[in-house]
């Protein structure tokens, strides 16, 4: 057995806790559909000047 498939066994077995930071005050948004991408990146033009709008978003560490 080789040194990799030695580590993906340990993985495994004991698999890695994953913390990731979660947003905090995100601006709430609904399910959307796009007819096109010119509309998708509108929409994401419009979402991001809103965050900037409030000074960025804040994370919490879970």
């Amino acid at each position: 057995m080789d040194i990799r498939e030695k580590k993906i066994r340990l993985w495994l077995q004991n698999p890695p806790q994953m913390n990731f930071p979660v947003p905090v005050n995100l601006p709430p948004f609904s399910k959307k559909s796009f007819r096109n991408y010119e509309e998708m990146n509108n929409w994401k033009r419009e979402y991001l000047k809103k965050i900037a709008a409030q000074g960025g978003i804040q994370w919490k560490n879970c």
